[in-house]
């Protein structure tokens, strides 16, 4: 009976031979958000390209257009940071939006009027509110067993009542906007202008990415979350506590969105009942989550390109107003990006497990 014969010489140097091309090059390439980086990077430079040499038809590189942009699409990643962390534990919460609004309100309310609590006080406080509600969701997902989807709904409708509750004119009887001073200082600390179109929601925004790469890709907390979200039954198998990452997960995206609302309240000093709960916050994180290549399913993402989803989204959103087209228009585009993106994060999912 003859024996299989071993690798020839041939086949043992082709196997200790480094594969072909640059190892730097198939890092970038195999990075799970390059597309986003190479699409946002396209469309800036073509809108930037064409608002120079066109400024009467688009003013996108105005200085006063940049200021806006460098204001408002921090508050959009901010939230979106926080929804994909929880996303790619495999969860979701729909009530951003209601949390969004519902903290700083506590915060002017608390530092205003007959209540007249030192701000740092009503920050605290209205933070404490978020981390609340993110336990709260947290523990009726992962204790009671609701999926998320469905418990997230129910206290994205609470939480509007609430909002309605607590914004009532007395005199008109209808929800009234609550004016948010919190003073010089604050407002600098917040939302003060850097330098040019540089605000500091900028430098709040590069903090709390900063943070949360280092949550995802520098601790423990990330490999427990990347597991649970891509293999629940694994991460319990080798022993991650899965209900507590999920509960943490939960914790840090309403904190994410309730610190955005009130970067928010301080740059425009007033609390909006309709903050967002009117304008879908919650959908527009999502989309630039999954615009930004992270899985619906759980287990894959970027912080870099879940804010690079942001910064898509709120700057098409931000050439339809400059063009002066439908909001109708912008929808369509949200609604069919999205759908794009998960059908391109899910052909890639599917090769990379092959």
């Amino acid at each position: 009976m003859s024996t299989p014969a071993g690798p020839t010489n041939a086949e043992l140097a082709a196997l200790r031979r480094p594969a072909a091309g640059n190892p730097t090059w198939r890092a970038v390439r195999n990075y799970q958000a390059i597309n986003i980086v190479v699409l946002v990077t396209l469309f800036l430079g073509f809108c930037t390209g064409y608002s120079l040499l066109y400024p009467d038809q688009l003013r996108f590189a105005s200085l006063g257009n940049l200021s806006v942009l460098s204001q408002q699409v921090p508050v959009t990643a901010i939230v979106a940071i926080g929804v994909g962390l929880l996303m790619i534990g495999g969860e979701f919460d729909i009530a951003v939006a209601g949390t969004f609004t519902l903290v700083p309100f506590v915060v002017a309310i608390t530092s205003a009027g007959s209540w007249g609590w030192p701000i740092g006080v009503s920050l605290l406080a209205g933070l404490a509110v978020a981390l609340l509600i993110g336990l709260m969701n947290g523990m009726i997902t992962t204790r009671l067993g609701i999926p998320s989807f469905i418990a997230t709904l129910g206290t994205m409708f609470f939480m509007r009542g609430v909002i309605r509750f607590v914004s009532l004119n007395p005199t008109t009887k209808q929800p009234d906007n609550i004016a948010f001073f919190p003073g010089d200082a604050l407002k600098a600390l917040l939302g003060g202008q850097i330098i040019g179109p540089i605000y500091a929601q900028m430098l709040w925004l590069i903090g709390v990415a900063l943070i949360g790469y280092a949550l995802l890709n520098r601790h423990r907390f990330g490999n427990h979350l990347l597991l649970t979200g891509g293999n629940r039954d694994a991460a319990v198998a080798v022993g991650v506590p899965v209900r507590n990452v999920k509960v943490t997960a939960f914790m840090l995206c309403a904190v994410t969105a309730g610190f955005a609302g009130i970067l928010q309240g301080v740059r425009i000093n007033q609390v909006e009942p309709s903050f967002a709960t009117i304008s879908g916050l919650e959908l527009k994180a999502i989309a630039a989550v999954v615009v930004g290549g992270t899985s619906l399913f759980g287990g894959r993402g970027a912080i870099l390109g879940i804010i690079l989803g942001a910064v898509l989204i709120e700057t098409v959103d931000n050439i339809l107003v400059l063009i002066s087209a439908p909001e109708t228009i912008f929808k369509g585009f949200l609604g069919a990006t999205t759908i794009l993106a998960v059908i391109l994060n899910t052909v890639i999912g599917r090769r990379a497990r092959r």
